[in-house]
């Protein structure tokens, strides 16, 4: 440059004499104007100079292009703070002498300008609630400073988006380019100019230029809560290379977008807050021209894309949607109708008692009867893919769920008609079958504990899970829930048969444990799908877990007394016994508790069996123990 403008602020003087010492050196004419002066009158001055070197903030620099692209001048910004935005989005040199040497290169380049509302974007735009923290702030600047610094960003940009939780607010609106409109409803958006090394940017798979005459848009619409927790989650964890937008992002680019909101919100340009309902994003290729660095240029490269980006199957569009969360977000994403219209027909064929339900139930209680007097496994797994029991447990959950009354008793009759004759079944082979044999297969139905519960609420999680989406085979829930209902039920047609109490007690109370857990599971497992709201639900919900409440009592005292048991083995098999002075090793221990009474069945390795004496001092010494009566019984192994 032979000749430039210097627009200053009437507090720079000392910067204003550096850059009159680079202009002698260079013997450059320069003309001062103050900043206020110019803004005031700017065409009056730029007659003198084609060429304006201005000392600019993040907040004043908008204001000179502004001016530029009116006047058709050329710009050289000197910032006045060293590492701030604007010299991070422009990537200026860091080094005062070096800033002040760029702006006064005869080699300007047009760039894209963005405009929101006529006003120039420098950096972004941010509409209504965006989950990061303020990019200005301290805490923002000195992320890169050291490990602990960006981890104090992250932390500052969770605690925030967590606080105001349950306090996002979701805003419809139409978004119009030139060749779509669509109404959809977002909690925030971000459409980025300069900035694209953001929060925001980072959750985009593919890299944002500023020169491609196109303004890119990232739109955050979680569909509930859950979704949002999930959003941040991903946020924090995102890497540069993943190639997939969370399922809460819309991307749209494009030269132009009209956002129409249904009230006021609050806009955020370039950190400048205003409110407003009507927003008019438009870009405007190679508008101004400014001195920018080569690695400016090397990373932004210029380039004509006449093509629109719409990514926008993650916002929400249909009017059902939409009126659903404006009102207020949901704890968990509610299905839309269309989403499970097809699945709540299936749900109430399947809770009918079909005659093929009917003879499926028989023929897998005949398999799994014959399987637990056989102790054979693989059999007893046969019935369970033969049960059909599935179906109307489902549905039995979809009903208490959606408060579904007619759906609910008609599921429970056919749930019970499927255990009276899965009982009945078991209960005739029994008296026909000359066996009465307590098999190991029959006695691991006999004591059910809390471990059942949770093995009952695991199936119905994954037998609910896999039956609400097609992609997951549909006999997987079938396989998952018949491993925990058809053995019970057939020990305890066994015990009816066989007219023994204490089996159809503990058979019975596991069939009960399963038929609930799995129920309240699936239940469960349905809301967080989002089939039903939370306040539809709450009625159905609380009469499925009050009653996995009360089961669990008696489940609770089972596990118990099998833990102590257990105690009391592990004490038996590892404790020394010294019994008339020599060491009495005992093997293979049994331990059960009948009322206040232990049992203990057990051998004794030795050169020589023990006589009475030693083994009434045996019991006397477990006795003193636990303070319990001891019934005793000792085989005896030599070892030679």
């Amino acid at each position: 440059m032979k000749k430039a403008l210097v627009v200053y602020p009437a507090d720079q003087f000392p910067l204003l004499e550096k850059i009159h010492s680079f202009a002698l050196t260079h013997d450059i004419k320069l003309i001062d104007v103050t900043e206020d002066e110019f803004l005031e009158r700017p065409g009056q001055f730029t007659d003198q100079a084609d060429h304006v070197i201005a000392l600019v903030t993040d907040q004043t620099a908008a204001q000179f292009i502004d001016i530029a692209k009116t006047l058709n001048f050329s710009l050289g910004f000197v910032p006045l703070i060293a590492g701030g935005p604007l010299a991070t989005w422009f990537k200026l040199p860091k080094q005062q002498d070096d800033a002040i040497r760029l702006a006064f290169e005869d080699d300007p380049e047009a760039i894209d300008i963005l405009r929101c509302n006529n006003d120039v974007v420098i950096g972004s735009v941010t509409v209504g609630a965006t989950p990061f923290v303020n990019q200005r702030s301290s805490t923002w600047l000195q992320r890169e400073k050291n490990p602990w610094r960006y981890a104090l960003y992250w932390l500052a940009l969770l605690w925030r988006s967590v606080r105001n939780l349950f306090a996002i607010e979701v805003l419809p609106a139409t978004l119009s380019t030139d060749k779509k409109k669509i109404q959809t409803a977002f909690t925030g958006l971000v459409a980025l100019e300069n900035d694209v090394h953001s929060a925001a940017a980072r959750l985009l798979d593919t890299t944002i230029s500023v020169q491609d005459n196109r303004v890119s848009v990232v739109a955050i619409a979680p569909k509930s809560i859950t979704q949002y927790l999930s959003f941040l989650f991903q946020s924090l964890v995102r890497k540069d290379t993943q190639r997939k937008l969370p399922s809460c992002i819309g991307y749209i680019k494009t030269r132009q977008l009209h956002i129409k909101m249904a009230k006021p919100v609050r806009v955020v340009l370039d950190g400048r807050a205003y409110k407003t309902d009507d927003i008019l994003l438009e870009m405007y290729p190679r508008a101004v021209r400014i001195n920018m660095s080569d690695s400016y240029h090397d990373f932004h490269e210029a380039i004509d894309d006449n093509k629109d980006t719409m990514r926008i199957d993650n916002l929400p569009q249909s009017e059902e949607r939409i009126s659903r969360i404006s009102s207020h977000l949901p704890l968990f994403t509610h299905a839309l109708e269309d989403d499970f219209r097809e699945l709540f027909i299936q749900i109430r064929d399947s809770a009918q008692a079909h005659p093929h339900y009917l003879a499926l139930m028989v023929l897998s209680s005949v398999v799994a009867t014959l399987g637990l007097f056989l102790n054979s496994i693989a059999v007893v797994i046969g019935a369970m893919v033969l049960a059909p029991l599935m179906a109307p447990i489902v549905a039995v959950a979809m009903g208490l769920l959606r408060s579904e009354r007619s759906l609910t008793i008609t599921s429970l009759k056919t749930v019970a008609i499927g255990v009276g004759l899965g009982l009945f079944t078991s209960a005739v082979l029994a008296m026909i079958v000359p066996v009465r044999e307590i098999t190991p297969e029959i006695a691991a139905r006999l004591q059910p504990t809390l471990l059942d519960l949770g093995v009952a609420i695991a199936c119905g999680i994954a037998g609910a899970y896999a039956y609400a989406r097609a992609s997951v085979m549909r006999s997987l829930p079938g396989v998952a829930i018949a491993v925990a209902l058809v053995p019970p039920l057939c020990v305890a047609g066994i015990g009816v048969g066989w007219g023994s109490w204490p089996m159809i007690s503990g058979a019975g109370l596991l069939l009960l444990t399963n038929l609930f857990g799995i129920a309240g599971a699936a239940a469960l497992t349905f809301l967080v799908l989002g089939y039903a709201p939370v306040q539809r639900a709450r009625k159905g919900l609380i009469v499925t877990f009050s009653s996995v409440a009360v089961i669990a009592i008696p489940l609770a005292f089972a596990f118990a007394t099998i833990y102590q048991n257990y105690k009391i083995e592990r004490y038996i098999a590892n404790q020394p016994l010294l019994v008339e002075g020599r060491i009495i090793e005992l093997t293979n221990v049994e331990v059960s508790t009948r009322r206040n009474t232990i049992y203990i069945s057990a051998d004794s390795v030795s050169t020589q069996p023990l006589d009475e004496t030693s083994m009434l001092e045996l019991k006397q010494q477990l006795e003193n123990r636990w303070d319990r009566p001891v019934v005793l019984e000792l085989g005896f192994r030599y070892r030679l």
